[in-house]
């Protein structure tokens, strides 16, 4: 998620505002089937079996611990009803190794689990075992080489609360609940991202990870540099457990300052016009955001047209290190026409990591849930397909935001998929009878944008309702060499891959 605080308004508090704002069909690949057969049974033998091998929990799925623990495996309200056979906490690396070690000897497919912040709860798998590495969450700074060793259980609001001790910061998500783990391996669209490598996951310099034969591996650009490949961009789809990141860390900002400019939803077309003019004018460390929400108190009327209790928020937010240096970053937007049409603003207002977490956290509290998206270079045709399908969509919390990214330089990785604009959007509801209503929205309107992008970010595709677009959040040739790595790292399918697809793999 994207969305930054809002408005401080004349009358409305921060809380205030944010109130309102709040208020398989299986490709299987050629030649290769998964190990475990549908509903394979746990006997209290095996799991007895391995819970010898592990220092932390194991959970069998005809236990009465089962469902209170699957159900806390998913952030979001909406608990997927797919059910793994076994759920194993870790403590260790070693528990890791003991649980893939079990699941091959005992043909059960893995899936992993840090913080449950999946959308389509992709980790949540029928059968096999899900491996939760939450507990590996330690953090190690060096301060002196301006790197750190991170556990895959770490949350972005702790990492950046330890780094700020030392004058440090990391590109993690948005929201500072989310782990590191899950955010990082399928690409990471972070705070101050395009002027820290683009994506968050080139800020990766080395990771540990168990593979499927049970071997510990260090996975860089030196050392076993296809694993780390497949490591860069990789997400859902990896053939592997990472247990550790050492990643490279950035001097803190000493001065955030941001523009927040509101309009009515009649202005989204103008608005977005904007955003294409003043996002190439912005420095790297000038971040541009634009959400349309539904209307903080006492703007629902702002405008008398459909759509007309929602509003479209503007924003930058300049990571620098003077006041000075921080207006002068965001001129661009401050002084373009369109801001003379906004009904309220809040200029040069101070920002931490922690305002911005809480601006993203407080309107996407644990609700149900439905979340896509695409690249775009243009605004021009997404805006249009946005203001006719938003009046009618079933949920008036539900909030596009458009990221400004400008088609940023990338390494060699997984994740390679870009475009000038980020152009995602959040269905929220809270009644699990709209639950159709709200998907079938996502996926006609997305359906209708896809062929305006160029391409899709794999964390936050509705994999569970567009199965077919995966292969989208890749290159051709990426989605070709990770089927080749995964023959080469898990030949015999350990690991589930991509919610309902196989990559293709090579011919025998």
């Amino acid at each position: 998620m994207i969305l930054d605080k809002p408005l401080a308004l004349p009358k409305l508090d921060r809380r205030g505002f944010l109130a309102g704002t709040a208020t398989l069909a299986t490709l299987s690949a050629a030649g290769l089937m998964p190990m475990a057969a549908a509903g394979a049974a746990v006997d209290a033998r095996e799991v007895e079996r391995l819970q010898a091998r592990v220092k932390g929990k194991v959970v069998a799925r005809d236990t009465e611990l089962y469902e209170p623990w699957r159900r806390s495996m998913i952030w979001q309200t909406q608990k997927f009803p797919r059910n793994p056979e076994i759920i194993v906490q870790a403590e260790s690396v070693e528990d890791v190794v003991a649980a893939v070690d079990h699941a091959r000897e005992n043909k059960r497919r893995i899936t992993t689990r840090a913080g449950g912040h999946s959308f389509c709860g992709c980790f949540m798998r029928d059968d096999g075992m899900l491996v939760d590495v939450s507990r590996l969450s330690t953090i190690e700074i060096d301060a002196g080489k301006r790197e750190a060793i991170v556990g895959p259980g770490v949350i972005g609001r702790r990492l950046q609360e330890e780094l700020g001790r030392q004058g440090l910061a990391f590109p993690t998500a948005h929201c500072g609940m989310v782990p590191v783990s899950g955010f990082l391996l399928g690409g990471g669209l972070g705070w101050n991202g395009n002027a820290w490598g683009g994506m968050s996951v080139y800020n990766i310099l080395e990771v540990e990870i168990v593979t499927a034969d049970g071997q510990v591996r260090t996975a860089s650009e030196t050392e076993n540099p296809d694993l780390f490949w497949a490591v860069r961009g990789g997400g859902p789809g990896l053939f592997g457990v990472v247990t550790s990141f050492r990643l490279r860390v950035h001097p803190a900002p000493k001065a955030m300052r941001s523009h927040t400019y509101i309009f009515p939803f009649t202005a989204s077309a103008e608005v977005a016009a904007a955003m294409e003019e003043i996002g190439p004018k912005l420095p790297l460390n000038v971040e541009l955001i634009g959400v349309i929400t539904a209307a903080p108190p006492g703007m629902e009327k702002a405008c008398s047209a459909a759509g007309c209790d929602q509003v479209f928020i503007l924003q930058s937010v300049a990571f620098v290190d003077s006041e000075a240096a921080a207006l002068v970053g965001m001129a661009a937007l401050k002084e373009h026409p369109v801001t003379k049409r906004a009904i309220a603003r809040i200029e040069n207002a101070e920002e931490s990591f922690e305002n911005l977490y809480y601006g993203n956290e407080v309107p996407f509290p644990q609700r149900r849930y439905c979340v896509d998206n695409i690249y775009a270079d243009s605004l021009a045709k997404p805006i249009e397909i946005f203001i006719r399908r938003m009046p009618q969509s079933p949920s008036r919390v539900t909030a596009p935001v458009l990221l400004y990214k400008g088609r940023p330089e990338l390494p060699d990785g997984a994740c390679a998929t870009k475009g000038n604009f980020y152009v995602s959007c959040y269905a929220q509801w809270d009644d699990p009878a709209a639950d159709k209503a709200n998907k079938d929205f996502m996926v006609a309107m997305y359906e209708e944008l896809q062929p305006l992008g160029t391409g899709s970010y794999i964390n936050e595709l509705n994999q569970e309702g567009r199965i077919h677009r995966i292969r989208e959040c890749y290159t051709a040739e990426g989605w070709r060499k990770l089927g080749a790595l995964r023959r080469k790292y898990d030949p015999g399918l350990v690991f589930h891959t991509f919610y309902g697809l196989e990559p293709d793999l090579p011919q025998a």
